[in-house]
């Protein structure tokens, strides 16, 4: 007989026993042989198996049942057993035997629960963490459509390892996941990439923010118990990410700094609103200074991108970051033609020179080349 809860055991009917019934089974027929391992031995099973059989988890083939009864040899409890046994046939036990194995998949990985969270300030930070680093730079992808199990992708240019380095650390210390070594991505992208294929996880991720499929085309927010909590760390942990991610440092002399963040949003406006004759390069690209000359439905098109074509997940970093006193500015910088005819808008966090220099000072830069940028003099 071929080790194993597949093959066979799969081909036959399985018998449905009360957990205390099947318990008592399990543990007389093994101390016949002085333990469950060697129970599992002689019957040629996985020791797992027979945990399961004892812990009520799994029903047990119709074949293994009788063999156990015979180990056992007790007349008294055959009896009990075959008055309350409930036969369940192949389909019954197929799909029950894939429910347990989605049980183990999800018991090898943490999934925080909000009460978790609100009361474990490391864990409710690095969480927050995780999320902005998800919403920044990755997605949440429909893996296998006919079973709608989603997994989480990150992305990072090639030479950003130590951000890799950094959020495969929190999925560690998180999940109790390890996303693995970076990869390279199949386009030929000069990128790193790493993978989270769990549906749990991917689900974790939905339930907190993270919309499946492309972002800049849905609305998003961080969670609730970031913007809720009222520890200024976890507010810190969930900007860092998009500091990070979409942040670029620069000088625009010898002796000043900037620092800004960007971020797509798809729109509802296509060239009836905006003429392509507008546009400049390949992208299409049209500037602010254009779109404030532009009327539409009673304002400018800038003024009409700031009622109606908000980056929300935006907002709420705005919001935080006026929360730990900084005072950036949050506008629209541009419009991007997209394949599908429609206008993208570019949303950007702006810092001058004074507020750029203080970012490192409160941990929401972790990067080393975007640390040197603004701490060069």
């Amino acid at each position: 007989m071929s080790r194993g809860t597949k093959g066979a055991y799969r081909k036959e009917d399985r018998v449905a026993l009360p957990p205390d019934l099947q318990k008592e089974l399990v543990e007389k027929a093994a101390a016949k042989f002085g333990n469950c391992q060697e129970l599992a031995r002689v019957l040629e099973i996985p020791k797992s198996s027979v945990h399961y059989y004892r812990i009520g988890r799994l029903t047990m083939p119709e074949s293994l049942l009788d063999r156990m009864l015979q180990i056992a040899s007790d007349q008294a409890l055959e009896d009990k057993i075959r008055g309350r046994g409930i036969t369940k046939d192949r389909t019954w036990a197929n799909e029950y035997s894939s429910s347990i194995m989605r049980e183990m998949y999800r018991d090898k990985v943490r999934l925080p629960t909000r009460e978790e969270l609100e009361r474990d300030d490391d864990l409710r930070r690095k969480a927050a963490a995780i999320v902005s680093y998800v919403m920044a730079e990755g997605s949440v992808w429909l893996q296998r459509l006919e079973w709608g199990e989603c997994s989480v992708n990150i992305t990072f240019a090639a030479h950003e390892t130590d951000l890799y380095e950094h959020f495969r650390s929190l999925c560690k210390d998180v999940f109790h996941y390890d996303i693995g070594e970076p990869q390279a991505p199949g386009n030929g992208a000069v990128a790193i990439r790493g993978f989270i294929y769990s549906r749990f996880i991917a689900e974790w991720m939905i339930a907190n923010g993270v919309m499946p499929g492309d972002k800049s085309a849905r609305t998003l927010h961080l969670p609730s118990w970031v913007m809720q909590s009222k520890d200024k760390l976890t507010w810190i942990s969930a900007l860092q990410p998009w500091f990070d991610g979409e942040g670029n440092a620069s000088s625009p002399n010898t002796t000043s700094k900037s620092f800004r963040l960007s971020q797509s949003r798809h729109t509802n406006l296509d060239t009836s609103h905006v003429s392509h004759s507008l546009a400049i390069g390949e992208r299409g690209f049209v500037g602010k200074s254009v779109l404030d000359r532009i009327l539409l439905r009673g304002t400018t098109v800038t003024g009409y991108l700031r009622m109606n074509c908000r980056s929300e997940v935006f907002d709420d970093v705005f919001a935080l970051l006026l929360r730990i006193g900084r005072t950036p500015r949050l506008d629209v910088k541009c419009m991007n033609m997209k394949e599908d005819g429609y206008w993208s808008c570019t949303w950007v966090i702006s810092f001058g020179d004074r507020e750029s220099r203080l970012l490192p000072s409160l941990g929401l830069v972790k990067q080393k080349h975007k640390l040197n940028a603004l701490i060069a003099h």
